[in-house]
């Protein structure tokens, strides 16, 4: 992989997660906490919710993103970065991270 490659990837995984970072602000913490709590996907809440357009979107820069050798883990692992507050949420419930990039990655298989 080519320094402009890596740096590219890695400039698109911050957008992402700047992306997701926003629709966690505007959905708000707490309610994310409570869906935690209660065993809900978050993402698929999200995702299920969003109009065609919007899925349509994101499954094009998702996909991108896999295409360029960017897991769903790195993502998530950067949003956590950018929103610290989040760590207690993804970690109260054993296997939660896992579920939730389980969802993505079905998110992603109904579009093919």
């Amino acid at each position: 992989m080519t320094f402009a490659s890596r740096v590219a990837r890695h400039f698109l995984v911050i957008k992402a997660a700047r992306q997701i970072k926003g629709e966690i602000e505007e959905a708000g913490l707490d309610n994310l906490k409570i869906l935690a709590d209660h065993g809900v996907s978050i993402v698929a809440t999200y995702l299920n919710g969003c109009s065609p357009q919007d899925k349509a979107a994101y499954r094009r820069d998702l996909n991108a993103l896999l295409q360029m050798g960017v897991t769903a883990d790195t993502l998530l692992e950067e949003v956590v970065r950018q929103m610290t507050e989040l760590v207690p949420i993804i970690e109260s419930k054993q296997d939660y991270k896992k579920s939730e990039i389980e969802q993505l990655k079905r998110f992603l298989a109904e579009g093919t």
